[in-house]
Order: C-alpha cells, then sequence, then structure tokens
C-alpha cells in the first residue's frame, strides 16, 4: 500500500465530502439520507485506504530485570546477580547454598536495569 492507494483514498474522500454537501441537500429526505450514508461510506472507505499504508510502532521488549541472592550469614559478603526468575521474591530463602561458607541464601532485591540511550551523555 503506497503513494497510489493514499491518492485513490484521498480522491474517495473526496468525493464523499462532495456527495454530503451536494446531494444531502434534496428535497426529498428519504433520499436525502440516503445520499449522506453513501457519502459518509464513500469517506470512509477513503479513510481507510488513506490509513492503510501505516506500519504499527514496533513495541521494545522489556528491560531486563535481575534479582540479587545474599548469604544469609552476617560474617559472609557473598553476593550474587543474575538473571530474574519466574517465581522470585524478595526474602524468599532458596535452596542454593552459599558457595564460600555453605549457609543459605536469600533473595535481598530484584531490580529493572535501566538502558542508557546512546545519544544522551552523562554531563
Amino acid at each position: 500500500m503506497g503513494m497510489i492507494s493514499k491518492l485513490v483514498g484521498l480522491l474517495f474522500t473526496a468525493a464523499g465530502v462532495i456527495i454530503l454537501m451536494m446531494m444531502g441537500t434534496v428535497p426529498d429526505p428519504m433520499m436525502s439520507a440516503i445520499w449522506i450514508f453513501v457519502g459518509m461510506v464513500i469517506i470512509t472507505i477513503g479513510f481507510s485506504l488513506i490509513n492503510a499504508g501505516r506500519q504499527t510502532r514496533q513495541m521494545k521488549p522489556p528491560p531486563p530485570t535481575v534479582t540479587e541472592i545474599r548469604c544469609d550469614n552476617p560474617d559472609c559478603d557473598f553476593k550474587e546477580i543474575r538473571n530474574f526468575e519466574s517465581g522470585d521474591y524478595i526474602l524468599k530463602t532458596l535452596d542454593v547454598r552459599c558457595p564460600k561458607c555453605n549457609s543459605t541464601m536469600t533473595i535481598q532485591g530484584v531490580y529493572v536495569v535501566k538502558e542508557e540511550d546512546e545519544g544522551k551523555s552523562s554531563i
């Protein structure tokens, strides 16, 4: 659907407007209503042809979400950041053991990673 469909749509819309203006004022009320309906249908077809070639806006994928996991032992400072998995929530105790001290681990945070625009400077 290129430029030709837009031009045809413009012609249909113009023809519909002319029909509404000229034939909608016919003295017979029944014929006037019919011409108004025909004009509106033609205008609708015209607008449909004009808008037919428009592309839909592509949705951006959601930003990445990460999960912060920390060791429950207060003397251990082990922390792991991994991709978010379904079912993750804050303060959830995991079955995974700390590789440093072998104690239990808990999810301490779930974060959305904000992506910086390449065109913006950080000044």
